[in-house]
């Protein structure tokens, strides 16, 4: 487990799947966790806000999957 503090979302990506929402975060595209699909929007809301308004972010990486995701 892994934080990353004060980084930006620097790209957002998704498809018309169950579940599969990417972002660009720290040099590395990280897939939001996906096992709860609510959180997997809920976590795609906070990126988007991050990204359009150019706050940073802290969160928490484990391997490539973005656990938990905080919008200062």
């Amino acid at each position: 487990m892994a934080w990353h503090d004060n980084k930006r979302v620097e790209a957002l990506w998704t498809i018309n799947e169950r579940a599969n929402a990417w972002a660009w975060i720290d040099g590395a595209w990280r897939k939001f966790d996906d096992n709860r699909e609510d959180s997997v929007i809920n976590m795609s809301i906070l990126a988007a806000h991050a990204k359009g308004s150019a706050r940073p972010v802290n969160a928490r990486i484990e391997g490539d999957r973005l656990k938990e995701i905080y919008v200062w």
